[in-house]
């Protein structure tokens, strides 16, 4: 079994929660932790989880829409704290003097450096993005496979042959629409920001992703960290499902991730 709950997806804050295996070799894994310790374990019950018993926590990349609890959640469950050195010690909250005040236990990543947590294999992919380094993973058991992508600005890394291959369940960032962002309310400089190489995906970009490289063993895939001011749950869906009706993919179980609130996305289920 191979199971991804999102708790939170966008620019307010990110959670995940990642369960494989079963009976006593069953993990679960936080990816990620932006928004209140309250808010997530409320979110985790609905799940039939919990966040102080996770048995190891992920962490993608420093910005705060990330990473704020990160080292508290990670301290709170007594779990490890999985994330590349790079990453750490860029606020108060993350800062080395946190982490050893909270007696949290450190593992470094690198890219493509895979590692095991119980039955799961994990392996970070390097994505670009404007805080470097960004990480999106791929999760393997014997019988499952998953991937995590969001916060990137250019599609090219996940066409990369084979990357995909194999996958059950796929969480996607397609974050804004083209002509949304250009004519919406944020700022000249933000707008570039997000919309250029090292920003966050549109739902075009996203489609051709989809379109060139989705695996034929998709059979959910999941759009995450879409704007609330820059996209629509519409515009997005409509373009994914165009993509993957492209790739003879159409009956694919298409859902958004919402911006608060659990969803559970199965890619096997026992």
């Amino acid at each position: 079994m191979l199971r991804i709950h999102t708790l939170a997806s966008g620019s307010s804050g990110n959670c995940a929660l990642i369960e494989a295996g079963v009976g006593l070799d069953r993990v679960v894994l936080c990816l990620d932790s932006g928004i209140a310790q309250r808010t997530a374990r409320g979110f985790a019950e609905a799940a039939g989880l919990s966040m102080t018993s996770v048995d190891a926590v992920l962490l993608t990349h420093r910005h705060s829409d990330h990473s704020a609890n990160i080292v508290s959640t990670a301290s709170r469950a007594g779990a490890p704290l999985y994330a590349h050195s790079e990453s750490l010690s860029t606020n108060k909250r993350t800062s080395w003097a946190e982490i050893t005040r909270r007696k949290v236990e450190v593992r470094h990543f690198d890219d493509r450096g895979f590692f095991k947590i119980g039955p799961l294999v994990v392996t970070p992919i390097k994505l670009p993005h404007d805080a470097e380094p960004t990480f999106g993973f791929v999760f393997e058991t014997d019988t499952a496979k998953a991937g995590f992508f969001t916060d990137f600005g250019r599609p090219e890394i996940l066409m990369e042959p084979g990357l995909l291959d194999g996958m059950e369940t796929l969480v996607l960032e397609s974050n804004h629409d083209v002509d949304m962002l250009a004519k919406g309310p944020y700022p000249y400089a933000l707008r570039q920001r997000v919309g250029g190489d090292l920003g966050h995906l549109s739902n075009e970009q996203t489609f051709e992703i989809l379109a060139s490289s989705a695996p034929k063993t998709l059979k959910r895939l999941v759009l995450a960290h879409l704007s609330l001011k820059n996209n629509t749950k519409e515009i997005a869906l409509e373009s994914a499902q165009r993509a993957l009706t492209q790739r003879g993919l159409s009956e694919v179980n298409l859902q958004i991730a919402p911006a608060r609130g659990f969803l559970a996305s199965d890619a096997v289920q026992a």
